[in-house]
């Protein structure tokens, strides 16, 4: 993949595991603002070690909000569409933050373990989004971004959770699908949420700072794969899952992907209104997977003849096609439609498929 114009960042901070990564030999890139691993020994062996086995990645550069008060559930309400029900019951629950056109400003996970909510943000977005957040506080409401204070690192295959329960001597089971608790690691108290984003069963852990590192070499010991950013993209494009400022940005509306049920219509949220016009008027635009007719890669905006552009494209291993997604006309999403995409100088056929593309 074209990891240069794929992953750009003006400034560049160093995560509490940046010489790990230089010990294993990765190949280092700006990305979210951190100098993150684009690979370690191939974006195709790191991407069937996920799909095959387990492998490991530094997700440190996402933004981590600490919420606390007795309005901190209201709160959460007004500032995302998500609904607190199930994260107040220990769930990680999707959601995303609006503007007051139900644009979206970023897609976040939110849960709550004791009296603390717990929310994760996209790398690029978290300044704003604490941002967005100190202007949109009300009540008995405290904020805090995590600053550097944590590591974050995703476990994710289908030999994820016994190889890391064997690292870690611990019982990584008792934790379900989307929970998210806190436990002790190797004497190490941190936030273990069974989450993740390749479409593989997994863990994602929150570790203090200064402990990540005693944290991932135990990952690596028990034969876990390092994995960098290459591999996470194709994994999840392949898992049909959305990538801000690709399927989502302030231009589109929950509406107009594949996760509308994200919507508490019951809340009091920013961008409500816009959204209730929107769903009486009919949502123009949606989010649908490709397969490409061949080995051609379509780019992010590569155009589709008919309407629409590309927002996501990679060749996964052993596949004989590329695959996109794409934001198109409602009109043209149904399965089986015949798309064109413009490929630089070729025109490329390409069939709508159900997402995602791997079960």
């Amino acid at each position: 993949m074209d990891t240069a114009s794929a992953f750009q960042s003006a400034s560049v901070f160093k995560t509490p595991l940046y010489e790990q990564h230089q010990q294993l030999g990765a190949k280092l890139i700006p990305f979210g603002g951190y100098l993150l691993p684009v690979w370690y020994s191939s974006a195709k062996s790191e991407h069937l070690a996920v799909r095959r086995d387990a492998g490991v990645f530094d997700i440190s550069h996402m933004g981590i909000f600490w919420i606390f008060g007795a309005d901190a559930p209201a709160f959460l309400e007004t500032v995302t569409c998500a609904s607190t029900r199930k994260a107040a019951k220990g769930k990680m629950t999707y959601g995303m933050v609006l503007n007051s056109d139900g644009g979206i400003l970023d897609d976040i996970m939110v849960g709550k373990s004791g009296n603390m909510w717990i929310l994760i943000a996209n790398a690029s977005n978290k300044a704003r989004i604490g941002e967005w957040f100190a202007e949109n506080r009300f009540g008995d409401v405290r904020i805090e971004a995590d600053g550097g204070r944590c590591g974050f690192v995703a476990v994710q295959g289908p030999s994820a959770i016994p190889k890391a329960a064997k690292a870690f001597n611990a019982d990584l089971d008792q934790i379900g699908r989307f929970e998210v608790a806190p436990l002790s690691i190797l004497g190490i108290n941190c936030f273990v949420m069974r989450t993740g984003y390749t479409g593989e069963d997994g863990i994602e852990l929150i570790v203090p700072t200064e402990h990540t590192v005693t944290v991932w070499q135990a990952l690596i010991s028990a034969g876990i794969t390092p994995c960098g950013l290459a591999a996470r993209d194709s994994l999840r494009i392949e898992a049909g899952l959305p990538l801000y400022g690709q399927e989502l940005n302030e231009t589109v509306t929950p509406l107009q992907t594949r996760y509308p049920w994200v919507v508490n219509w019951a809340g009091p949220f920013i961008g409500k209104p816009a959204l209730l016009e929107m769903k009486e008027t009919g949502v123009p635009t949606t989010t649908i997977g490709l397969v490409v007719e061949n080995r051609m890669i379509p780019r992010p905006h590569c155009a589709i003849l008919e309407g629409g552009e590309i927002t996501s494209g990679s060749l996964v291993p052993d596949a004989e096609n590329a695959i996109a997604m794409a934001i198109v006309p409602t009109e043209l999403a149904e399965v089986g439609t015949v798309l064109t995409v413009q490929i630089r100088d070729r025109k490329v056929r390409g069939t709508v498929v159900p997402l995602p593309f791997v079960k």
